[in-house]
């Protein structure tokens, strides 16, 4: 006797099968997105220590502030130096640098809490910025 097509118990397997392998893929891809998602907030950091941080700085060290960057026309400013990813939870600001170094830049959710924490600049030295995940409770440098 010739088969001419599968029987239900075969079908029933293939697509558990096929359940099971789309469930795997689904996990993989969100786990992916997350690690996209920090790795475009580390390079945000990046950039904000070796460009936007110490341009400032200068700045502010120009007229007379001592390298304070906490000031709100810097923050009118800052389109000039760096395209800021979309998405954020609060508007960054260096109103918010501090000496302690806990002050918050900005902030975003992408399936977890981050926030760029920024060090308030001096005489000496350039503010420094931290990316830090409040899920964890842990800095991701």
């Amino acid at each position: 006797m010739k088969r001419k097509a599968f029987n239900i118990i075969e079908l029933i397997f293939v697509i558990i099968i096929l359940g099971i392998l789309a469930s795997v893929v689904i996990i993989k891809m969100n786990t992916m997105t997350q690690r996209a998602k920090e790795a475009q907030l580390k390079s945000l950091v990046g950039t904000l220590n070796r460009s936007v941080g110490p341009a400032v700085w200068f700045k502010s060290i120009e007229e007379g502030r001592e390298g304070s960057i906490a000031f709100a026309e810097y923050d009118a400013v800052l389109d000039r130096y760096i395209q800021i990813i979309p998405d954020y939870d609060t508007a960054p600001t260096f109103l918010n640098c501090n000496n302690v170094g806990d002050g918050i830049f900005t902030n975003y959710i992408f399936g977890k809490n981050y926030e760029v924490h920024c060090t308030d600049g001096n005489k000496t030295s350039s503010p420094k910025f931290r990316l830090y995940n409040e899920t964890e409770s842990a800095y991701m440098d």
